[in-house]
């Protein structure tokens, strides 16, 4: 597979030298992470709108929301789904694998992420989308654009998705008839335009990615562009809050054992407390600050008039 362009013998040696004493290029442990920002309310045509840097990563995402019909296979339960982009610039294309038929990263970021807002992840919020079962619901559709890599775009983009979503409201729906109708006839909805009582999405259980990276006999955590050109595998793992895994993925030319998967689980259940409190904060920072320039929530085309 294709991730990282190798770097020089010496750049290798001079990184993994470093992980093996605990003090990694930037002046990190092996298992610190990284600074987090987050902006909200940033764009008014979308339900919600993130953009989210981990390091130097740079993650841009758009939330619309649109009437649909659950699937079949759950029809108390709304949609989520993800698209993903990546650029404008060529070098973020080029840090990502080289995975599925179309030859790049987004088809592999996209598979990699849809486990994480399904009903087996995420039941209750999706509950909540729902207007009338088997016949309506709310489908968000999501669009993040990976506008530079550095390292760890799954926990990047996942993190973006999150503070995205908490940032997002549809508008209350009042069903007429009871939310009955008969073969053929419409539904009779009423949307609330004005949103004053818009219904936050509850982003509270969404899983997010944490990546560990393998460089000689050890691991880390957030792993640098420069140290993932060193490692030999890179374990990404999906937990929720109550520290469920929700979805798993393995890149890298080389495997890893079972003994040291095992080990990087375990380390990976005992971060992800502290990376959801510290996204946590950025993202309440981020949501208060959106508030006092006086646009906490988009005031339009939130019922699905723009499409992606």
């Amino acid at each position: 597979s294709r991730y990282y362009p190798m770097g020089s013998a010496a750049e290798v040696e001079y990184t993994l030298q470093g992980v093996a004493h605990n003090l990694r290029d930037d002046g990190r442990g092996r298992l610190d992470f990284r600074s987090i920002t987050v902006d909200v309310g940033l764009f008014p045509q979308c339900a919600g709108s993130s953009r989210v840097q981990l390091g130097s990563s740079d993650v841009l995402v758009g939330v619309v929301a649109e009437l649909a019909e659950p699937e079949e296979a759950t029809p108390h339960a709304g949609l989520v789904s993800v698209s993903v982009g990546i650029g404008p610039s060529e070098e973020a294309a080029l840090t990502l694998p080289s995975y599925g038929a179309d030859g790049g990263g987004t088809l592999w970021l996209e598979e990699a992420l849809a486990p994480l807002y399904t009903s087996d992840s995420i039941p209750a919020a999706l509950e909540a989308l729902c207007i009338v079962p088997a016949v309506q619901c709310w489908h968000l559709r999501v669009h993040a654009q990976l506008l530079q890599c550095d390292g760890c775009p799954l926990d990047a983009m996942a993190l973006a998705i999150r503070a995205a979503l908490q940032h997002t409201r549809v508008p209350k729906i009042s069903v007429g008839g009871g939310g009955e109708r008969a073969a053929g006839a419409q539904l009779d909805l009423d949307i609330d335009e004005s949103l004053d009582e818009s219904i936050p999405f509850d982003a509270e259980a969404l899983p997010t990615y944490l990546t560990l990276a393998t460089l000689g006999t050890h691991f880390v955590a957030d792993c640098s562009a420069s140290e993932r050109r060193a490692s030999g595998a890179a374990l990404s793992v999906a937990l929720n809050p109550s520290g469920h895994v929700c979805a798993m993925r393995v890149t890298g030319d080389y495997g890893i054992h079972l003994m040291l998967l095992a080990d990087m689980v375990q380390t990976a259940h005992a971060l992800i407390g502290e990376l959801l409190r510290a996204a946590a904060h950025a993202i309440d920072a981020a949501v208060a600050l959106a508030a006092a320039r006086g646009f906490p929530y988009a005031d339009s085309a939130m019922a699905g008039l723009l499409g992606r």
